[in-house]
């Protein structure tokens, strides 16, 4: 028996339409089997595949599931599949059910013998996206298309502006099986609404209300561990069985437990409808928990860990899998074998979710450039320990280094200075506006960040990057501009200099830590008529009178309305004739 059903609201009584970008379940009826089982393993031994076959004719190869009872318990028939259908009109799937040793992990799709129900067929309507539907579900797949910044395929590019903390999100007190749980979120349990989701009679409230105050804030990314078994937290894993959490050969990962990744499915869903990019990371820096899979290597472990992932969450609209924290630290994996992962991963997840690897901080240099021009690799995820006042200049470098490499990437600095309340305006001046004037992004670690409970001590951080956000987005064609600091001469040496990004003869934005002096514009072979005003990134405001020039030759660009020993941005643009 098949049993269709809209993961975010159920569709009429006997309806088969759903609408596009909104995730999809198709559960299946097949043997009876308990999450501990060993012969055969539901997890193993059996591989669930959909070809999902568009109006059009392109064809989506699905990896399914184990789900018990179908209701987040361990034991049962149900086998599900999780889709996200990205074009209108009728659809049609086929299962392929096998059964077979260590079946799952084979990308073959042959492999193994017919199960159960095994060449299971049926179609559905996909209706056009309601715009008012929540979060991401109106712009679909956050997709690689070739350049400095992602983009929704019916929606905006897209600039991160998010958080680190912490990386042990998952280790919640509320999930089940979650031993020596770091987080109860007590802080949160204030920003959980009515008619969000819970779990249990209430359980999840701090979580999901965690997830609201970030919205509420404007941040549009989290980090977090999937594992970090032998790492700093312990706390963190998907699996069913007997786990030290210091890390062991002798640990069940080969087992999942199916109601703690059905809750984490409610907390995954919930981000996505508040906008909320899903970074998932995949191993920690720790030697311990590089080895607790496969010793290291791409084995049936490590597999089975991408497939199980990929299978219940890859249907998300915007997320993307970061292979390792610092896969250079401590035991280094090495390019090669880093490339191994990749690969696996991209066999299996049939969205093409951006792929990519973190470095260790002290120069990622000798590091992350075996990865230059890659077509595994759709972004990147860099950390540098040291340098104040050189971001933008790193952002800058390293755009160059991916064009010349024939695959421009989107520039990420994640983990790469501790944010506290004591230094949130050196961040803003030295990381934030320099990132984002040199066509970057940026996700924030908060310091002491394993045993952060909440996220409002840094309010102050996430409402300014939340302006320089905005004025990006809101008033260039930020997809479309270069930095290019030496277009403004004689402007302030403070804190890295004048950054400039810039259309030229169309936009400019230029950022100034300290806006006296503030230097001249070159514009020359520009001709018409620009209009300067002048944004003050500690209010999320433009204050002042606009100023009208005529381009051509160099441009004063003069003094803000006040406060000329703070920071300010100019936004200089032509006027549509």
């Amino acid at each position: 028996m098949v049993l269709p059903h809209f993961i975010y609201a159920l569709a009429e009584e006997g309806s088969d339409e759903y609408p596009k970008w909104h995730p999809m379940e198709i559960h299946f009826q097949g043997p009876l089997a308990d999450e501990m089982d060993d012969d055969p393993n539901p997890f193993l031994d059996y591989k669930l595949q959909v070809i999902f076959t568009s109006p059009d004719g392109n064809r989506y190869n699905v990896p399914g599931f184990f789900n018990g009872d179908g209701k987040g318990g361990g034991k049962g028939n149900v086998w599900t599949v999780r889709f996200n259908p990205d074009q209108e009109g009728r659809w049609t799937y086929l299962a392929s059910f096998r059964k077979g040793k260590n079946i799952a992990v084979e990308i073959n799709i042959t492999a193994g013998r017919s199960a159960a129900f095994d060449g299971a067929s049926g179609s559905f309507t996909i209706l056009p996206t309601d715009p008012g539907s929540p979060g991401f579900l109106k712009w679909g797949r956050l997709e690689y298309v070739g350049g400095h910044y992602l983009k929704f395929v019916d929606g905006p590019y897209w600039i991160k502006g998010g958080t680190d903390t912490p990386e042990d999100l998952l280790s919640y007190a509320d999930f089940d099986n979650t031993p020596n749980a770091g987080h109860r979120y007590q802080a949160h349990e204030e920003d959980w609404q009515q008619n969000d989701p819970e779990w249990k009679e209430g359980k999840g409230k701090g979580i999901i209300g965690l997830l609201n105050y970030l919205a509420s804030q404007h941040v549009n990314s989290i980090y977090f561990l999937a594992q970090n078994i032998g790492g700093d937290g312990k706390n963190v894993w998907p699996f069913a069985g007997n786990i030290n959490p210091e890390g062991h050969p002798d640990n069940d990962n080969i087992h999942y437990d199916v109601s703690k990744l059905h809750q984490w499915n409610i907390v995954f869903s919930h981000a996505q409808r508040k906008e909320i990019f899903l970074h998932f990371v995949l191993n920690e820096a720790e030697e311990m928990n590089k080895r607790e899979l496969d010793e290291a290597e791409l084995g049936i472990e490590r597999k089975l860990y991408y497939r199980e992932l990929i299978a219940r969450f890859g249907h998300h609209n915007a997320l993307q899998w970061n292979l390792s924290e610092e896969y250079d630290l401590f035991l280094d994996l090495k390019p090669e074998r880093i490339r191994e992962f990749a690969q696996y991963i991209i066999d299996v997840d049939p969205y093409d979710h951006p792929v990519t690897v973190h470095n260790e901080g002290r120069d990622p240099d000798p590091n992350w450039l075996p990865f230059l021009g890659d077509e595994r690799f759709s972004t990147t995820s860099l950390q540098f320990y040291e340098g104040n006042a050189k971001w933008g200049e790193r952002v800058e470098k390293w755009r160059r280094l991916t064009e010349v490499a024939g695959r421009p990437l989107p520039i990420n600095l994640d983990e790469f200075m501790i944010l506290g309340p004591a230094n949130q305006a050196q961040v803003r001046k030295e990381m934030l506006w320099p990132t984002y004037l040199s066509g970057g992004h940026l996700e924030f670690i908060q310091k002491g960040s394993l045993g952060t409970e909440s996220l409002k001590d840094v309010e102050q951080m996430w409402q300014w990057t939340w302006y320089a956000r905005r004025f990006v987005q809101e008033n260039l064609p930020f997809w479309e501009m270069e930095p290019d600091d030496l277009a403004v001469v004689n402007g302030t040496n403070e804190l890295g200099g004048v950054q400039v990004f810039a259309k030229h003869g169309e936009a400019y934005a230029i950022y100034l830590p300290e806006a006296d002096p503030s230097g001249s514009l070159t514009m020359w072979r520009i001709q018409g008529t620009f209009l300067q005003r002048w944004y003050n990134p500690r209010t999320g405001a433009f204050e002042g009178k606009p100023r009208r020039f005529q381009a051509g030759g160099v441009v004063s660009l003069g003094l803000p309305p006040s406060d000329h020993q703070e920071d300010w941005v100019t936004l200089i643009q032509k006027e549509i004739e």
